[in-house]
Parts: C-alpha cells; structure tokens; sequence
C-alpha cells in the first residue's frame, strides 16, 4: 500500500476530477479487491492491475451518475515552441472538442475511454454493456463523423 497509493490515488483523480472523498473511496476499495486477490495476483503485474481496477471502477462511478467523462483542458498541448503554436494548439482543441459534443453521449464516452484513457475496445466495450462489434462499428462510424466535421471547418487529411 505504501508504494502504490499515491499511484493509484492518481489514477482516480484523473478520471474523477475534484473528488478527493471518491478518490480515497477508490482507493481504499482497490487495495481491499488486491487484499481478496492476493493469491492470484502477480507481483510483476500489480501496478497495472491496481490501475485498472481503480479506472474502471471510477468510470463506473462516473456512469451510476450518468456524467460525462473528463477532458482536460491540456490534453492536446503538448509543450509548444512558441506563441503561435499555442494558438493553433487552442483552436484545434475547441474544434475537437465540439466535434466529439456532435457525437451521441455514449459514443462520446467509448471515444474517451478508447482514445484518450487508452482501453482496448473490448475492455470499453464489456464495461459499457456493448458487443465488441457493436464498439467497434460505433468508433468507426464516430471516426468517420469526426472526420467530416473537421473536413467541414477547414481541417485536412490525406489518405494513409
């Protein structure tokens, strides 16, 4: 517990921002799951295990009260070299960030959780009560929303 629980108090946080009472809830409830585990867990796989208990956990909290997942407000700023750079970086993530608000609720948190929180969508999938194919019909339906919706505001791509 002493070398884990900041880690997995982190995690919480990330997921549930501005909730330390739900993160310490979390935290308590993981290591009390890894107390009932502890004859089968890993010891080279704990941290990773302890993440994904405490995640999947959280986003269960954030679906009981039906809220939508977080996006941070740095999520698409990744250390820029100048002022210009800065700007651009902004305007991309206001675009993004309507782009994903045209999408329907739960395609939104399937995004998240795939994308940006990084789940396979198999892991999304089974959490959200979809069928994997399901899952992954609505992310390529969504990529292709996403992407005419950037096309429309001036966005280019080009074809891998």
């Amino acid at each position: 517990m002493d070398q884990y629980t900041s880690y997995v108090c982190a995690v919480a946080a990330r997921v549930l921002p501005g909730c330390p009472e739900e993160w310490e809830e979390l935290v308590t409830e993981t290591f009390l799951e890894a107390w009932n585990r502890r004859k089968t867990l890993q010891p080279g796989n704990l941290k990773g295990w302890l993440g994904a208990v405490v995640r999947n956990r959280a986003f269960n909290r954030l679906r009981a009260r039906r809220e939508t997942l977080p996006l941070e407000e740095d999520v698409l700023l990744l250390s820029p070299d100048s002022p210009q750079i800065t700007l651009e970086q902004r305007e991309l993530e206001q675009v993004l960030r309507k782009a994903l608000d045209s999408l329907e609720e739960s395609d939104q948190e399937l995004f998240v959780r795939h994308y940006y929180y990084g789940q396979t969508v198999a892991r999304a999938a089974e959490e959200m009560g979809l069928n994997l194919s399901t899952a992954k019909t609505r992310l390529r339906r969504g990529r292709e929303r996403l992407k005419e919706f950037l096309q429309e505001v001036g966005y280019e791509f080009e074809e891998a």
